[in-house]
């Protein structure tokens, strides 16, 4: 009856242990999902920037050249990146990655299932570490191609209204292309202009004018190169000179003198058209030109009849004899006075007794 019980109780511990094993499997199945072939091998982990990470989830397959090598450890959202992925990777496929390694997300079937696939980035690169950063981004999706395609069909549609319209503008000959496709008066006119072209040119290569000579002969480029060294040397030798029109160049003083006397003379014309002094007065008082006027007619009526012999002043002009008496008179004069100053004893006499 013992061994009855015996034999029963270790049939129960023995169902005990197969259905505990199977669900701690089931439970670590589920925990790791599917990663628990990587529970006991050495791991790193690396983190890779990715803006949108197109619904990939914890757990999800790293692959490395079609090999899977770890899983989805960690997805959180950066401020400055979108997400930051943390991989959990054998520690052993760190020989084969790069620090310029590029995370991809990419899509697995045709139930969409996402994993991340890693490259492994050029041989001059250095060796990834665990814990270092890489760049990652994502899959265009056929959800992204279907937005760009509709945006690019809506543009397309558009376009085709307009050129719908404009071809209709143009059916109905309305506008200047409406004009160019339907008038021939453009055409006719550049033919027209062309003809007269043409004709002008053969008429310069055949006559012996200016235009034929400035077309064939070079002696006016040839005059015109040597002026402008001429003009480059003379140039260099004012630059280099210190001569007047150098000064003139360089140094203003010349300048703040003439403006200088440009503001006097502006001065000397605000006083003037003021009134102020003697030209002033000439310039806005009529009366002084009106004696002035008159002096001088009374000036030229005396003139007219000193020369006509009127009066002493016209006798002694006009009469040769008495003028070489007075200029007798004044030269004897003028010989009695030095002679009065070099002798003066000769003429006068002073006697006290």
């Amino acid at each position: 009856m013992f061994d009855m019980k015996k034999q029963l109780m270790w049939s129960k511990l023995k169902v005990g242990l197969v259905i505990t094993a199977a669900l701690l499997t089931l439970f670590l199945t589920v925990f790791f999902a599917g990663g628990i072939q990587f529970l006991f091998s050495p791991e790193a982990e690396i983190k890779a920037q990715i803006a949108d990470v197109k619904g990939l989830r914890k757990g999800a397959p790293v692959w490395l050249s079609g090999i899977e090598i770890g899983s989805v450890k960690d997805i959180r959202l950066n401020p400055g990146y979108g997400t930051t992925v943390t991989l959990s990777i054998k520690k052993s496929a760190l020989d084969y990655l790069k620090k310029d390694s590029h995370a991809s997300v990419l899509t697995m079937g045709l139930l969409g299932d996402k994993y991340v696939e890693l490259s492994g980035g050029s041989p001059e690169a250095g060796r990834l570490a665990a814990g270092d950063t890489i760049a990652g981004a994502s899959q265009i999706e056929l959800k992204d191609v279907m937005e760009v395609g509709t945006a690019s069909i809506q543009k397309m549609s558009d376009f085709l209204k307009k050129l719908d319209s404009l071809v209709t503008k143009i059916e109905a000959g309305q506008g200047t292309i409406s004009k160019f496709i339907s008038d021939p008066a453009l055409y006719n006119n550049l033919k027209d202009s062309t003809l007269n072209l043409s004709l002008t040119l053969k008429e310069i290569r055949e006559a012996r004018g200016t235009m034929k000579l400035l077309v064939e002969d070079p002696t006016l480029y040839n005059k015109l190169l040597a002026a402008s060294s001429s003009i480059e040397d003379f140039g260099k030798t004012l630059n280099q000179s210190s001569g007047s029109l150098k000064k003139l160049i360089e140094d203003p003083t010349l300048y703040n003198n003439m403006v200088m006397a440009t503001s006097s003379l502006e001065d000397f014309g605000k006083k003037l058209n003021e009134g102020k002094g003697t030209l002033g007065k000439l310039a806005a008082n009529a009366e002084l030109y009106d004696n002035l006027n008159k002096a001088s007619l009374k000036l030229s009526s005396v003139l007219d009849r000193i020369d006509k012999g009127e009066g002493l002043a016209g006798t002694i002009v006009n009469d040769k004899e008495l003028a070489k008496e007075l200029k007798d008179n004044v030269a004897e004069l003028k010989e009695l006075l030095k002679d009065v100053r070099e002798n003066p004893k000769k003429y006068f006499k002073f006697s006290i007794f």
